[in-house]
């Protein structure tokens, strides 16, 4: 809420896409977003909520690109050529593939990433960092009281 508030009134120019992200991924506009309620689904597909960001950038190719990525979990899901998600745990090859993949193309476009780890999951936490090396990204382990805090800043630190 924090950084939609910031950028409607601050940097009208930018333009803001939500992505939430279980089995599958999808934009969801900010009245959504608000509304939602928790549900436990299985499966974290950060290939798939990765994929739409790219989309959403290629969209804006004047843009200065900047991905934050909230979670909890390793990614535990990809989706297949077809469109169907597929679930392992522990992460397969095949996701941790398709995830790494999505990664290097966002990263081609130069996008700025920061990765908000939440838990204390240290396979999560290895994988971020591996990730966040491989990209040139950061990983921010905030609060859950801390978490909108951080994600202004540094949407404001990677603005600069």
């Amino acid at each position: 809420l924090a950084l939609h508030q910031l950028i409607s009134t601050r940097f009208r120019g930018d333009d803001l896409k939500l992505i939430t992200f279980g089995r599958h991924a999808r934009g969801v506009e900010l009245g959504e977003l608000i509304g939602l309620e928790g549900v436990w689904e299985q499966g974290t597909n950060l290939h798939h909520a990765l994929t739409l960001a790219g989309q959403h950038l290629r969209r804006n190719p004047d843009a200065l690109p900047v991905v934050l990525v909230v979670t909890d979990g390793e990614p535990t899901a990809h989706l297949e050529p077809d469109g169907h998600a597929v679930f392992d745990y522990p992460t397969s090859p095949q996701t941790l593939h398709a995830t790494v993949a999505e990664l290097d193309r966002l990263t081609a476009l130069r996008a700025a990433f920061t990765f908000f780890v939440l838990g204390d999951d240290p396979r999560l936490a290895d994988f971020m960092d591996g990730i966040a090396r491989r990209c040139g990204g950061r990983v921010v382990a905030p609060t859950l009281d801390g978490l909108g805090a951080e994600v202004v800043a540094d949407y404001l630190r990677n603005r600069r």
